[in-house]
């Protein structure tokens, strides 16, 4: 239990939670009764073979073996096991899941649709198609960092939520995912779009580009839920798509 509150203060927000529901839910349930020293291979193996069997899915078992490995890797580190018991791993890393992505026309067709019935998934959906920013980083994308008379943007916060519930910015995980991003005519028009109407929703120079009428940020989810629902009424594959980084 020490170890998640020791690497609180170097990790995300939702890393650190998602690392301490593993350790709380998961890891400490099956193996908290086994001292240190004793734990070896078998043990660990045990615990993935009780978590298939439960019906947890391999994606899962292997993220909380993950998890279970940094702890023991830095128990190893600190010279309190020679060894650390959880490499190999018992379970490879699943593959990633195959993505769809939607063709010129699908896109096209649920962009049309929401310039008619959700302008602001519109605009939004925009920026993602025109720039690849993923979803957190559009949610998290301030005004401060937009540039249109530049014609570029940079990319300096993600939005997140812990917990599915508290929202925070933070910066983005990879170097790769920071910097600027040169903006199309047509991600300007939808940058400016938002622009034109901050004032009547209550946005300010230093908001967030993309955000509920009372200025507040968009969750996450929610985001993620509601286009989902706008891909059906679009009629277009709402499966995991790297046109939205979803």
């Amino acid at each position: 239990t020490g170890w998640p509150v020791a690497k609180e203060m170097s990790l995300e927000p939702t890393t650190y939670a998602r690392y301490r529901d593993y350790v709380r839910n998961d890891l400490l349930p099956h193996l908290g009764r086994v001292r240190l020293d004793d734990l070896g291979y078998g043990h660990i193996a045990a615990f993935a073979r009780d978590q298939s069997a439960r019906g947890r899915g391999r994606v899962t078992v292997h993220r909380c073996l993950a998890t279970l490995s940094s702890a023991l890797g830095e128990a190893v580190r600190h010279h309190r096991l020679p060894a650390n018991p959880a490499r190999p791993t018992v379970i490879p890393r699943p593959a990633a899941a195959e993505r769809r992505v939607w063709t010129v026309e699908e896109a096209a067709r649920f962009l049309v649709h929401c310039h008619a019935h959700d302008r602001l998934f519109a605009d939004l959906v925009e920026v993602l198609i025109g720039t690849g920013m993923r979803k957190g980083g559009a949610l998290g994308l301030g005004w401060a960092d937009v540039h249109l008379d530049q014609g570029v943007l940079l990319v300096r916060c993600t939005l997140s939520a812990v917990d599915n519930n508290r929202l925070v910015l933070t910066a983005p995980k990879t170097r790769s995912s920071r910097g600027g991003i040169a903006l199309s005519d047509r991600v300007v028009r939808a940058l400016r779009r938002r622009a034109a109407g901050r004032g009547a929703e209550g946005g300010s120079r230093g908001g967030l580009v993309f955000h509920r009428a009372d200025g507040r940020p968009l969750h996450p989810q929610y985001a993620l839920n509601h286009f989902h629902l706008l891909c059906e009424w679009a009629g277009v594959p709402g499966s995991p798509c790297t046109t939205c980084g979803t």
